[in-house]
């Protein structure tokens, strides 16, 4: 089985809690709580994990109670970890779900900074755990105190030995986008935010004049997704979800099995495609990435094959 390193700087402890209704200036009782660990990597490490096809080494900071809470979630999921441990208190995030009228609210708390020092460390650690892996899982943002080089230096190693390395991020990567990344995913707003333009086809013009990008594949929700592979523009269908219970982790499920498909020899195109069923599958659970295999390969027999619809 192919091993990933995932790069997950900013975990969280994630609350989850459930209302029959929700109306905004008044005081609202959850009738549910779900709590449990959260971030892009820690959610591309547990849709990973659930797909099957890919181990994951996840690399992350974690502090005060909730980073205690975290780890200790993570070792009883049996998802693999590479935790430093900081000063810096483990952010809580918290999804408010609503039945009526129904809506998604996701509350984002601010990171506290990572010192230099904690830093390195992990830094130094994962320069040395890329030895060991096959593929590097960039996933999200950085907490403060930390920098861009901590990304781009990554990347540039893993590209350096041959590594298959997914981009799953788009703030400050200028730095890591330097460097010959086979693939990045990331959402239309984060495309358009990334490279200034106002239309997707020239946000893949852009990337093509100016990244050193292989594959860019690019989600937009439950509408159309989009794969461009420096020269031809595809588009793929959405699978239909009859009642959205949690989307929260659905972009990360995506390109969980995005990746571990194409390690196993999966088309990318079909990789990408795959993911996307899985995400779906994942938005009718209420735990961010959870999802059940067998209902995403089912959403794949019923959508049309990626269209062809333009060449740049």
């Amino acid at each position: 089985m192919k091993k990933v390193l995932v790069c997950g700087l900013n975990p969280a402890w994630q609350k989850t809690l459930h209302f029959r209704t929700l109306v905004p200036g008044e005081v609202n009782r959850a009738y549910a709580l779900e709590q449990t660990a959260s971030g892009k990597g820690i959610n591309f490490s547990r849709a990973a994990k659930r797909w099957g096809k890919a181990e994951t080494k996840l690399l992350q900071f974690a502090g005060g109670v909730t980073g205690k809470m975290l780890t200790e979630v993570l070792d009883h999921e049996g998802i693999g970890h590479i935790t430093v441990f900081s000063s810096a208190v483990t952010r809580t995030c918290s999804t408010v779900i609503s039945e009526t009228p129904p809506s998604v609210t996701e509350l984002i708390e601010p990171n506290e900074p990572i010192t230099f020092e904690t830093s390195k460390q992990l830094y130094q650690t994962a320069l040395e755990a890329l030895d060991g892996v096959d593929a590097l899982a960039v996933c999200g943002t950085y907490p403060p105190g930390v920098t861009g080089h901590f990304y781009s230096g990554l990347i540039e190693k893993a590209v350096r030995d041959g590594k298959f390395v997914m981009l799953d991020s788009f703030l400050d990567v200028e730095e890591s986008l330097k460097h010959e990344i086979p693939f990045m995913k990331v959402n239309q707003e984060e495309i358009l935010k990334l490279t200034g333009q106002r239309e997707l086809r020239d946000a893949f013009r852009f990337c093509k004049k100016h990244f050193r990008l292989k594959m860019t594949a690019v989600t937009a929700g439950a509408s159309s997704a989009f794969f461009f592979d420096g020269v031809n523009v595809w588009r793929l269908s959405v699978p239909k979800v009859s009642k959205v219970v949690n989307p929260i982790g659905a972009g990360d499920t995506c390109s969980a099995v995005t990746c571990s498909e194409v390690l196993s020899g999966t088309a990318p195109l079909e990789a990408f495609q795959l993911g996307l069923c899985a995400a779906s599958a994942s938005c009718l659970t209420p735990s961010a990435a959870e999802y059940d295999v067998a209902a995403a390969r089912a959403f794949r027999m019923e959508i049309l094959s990626p269209e062809l619809i333009e060449t740049l």
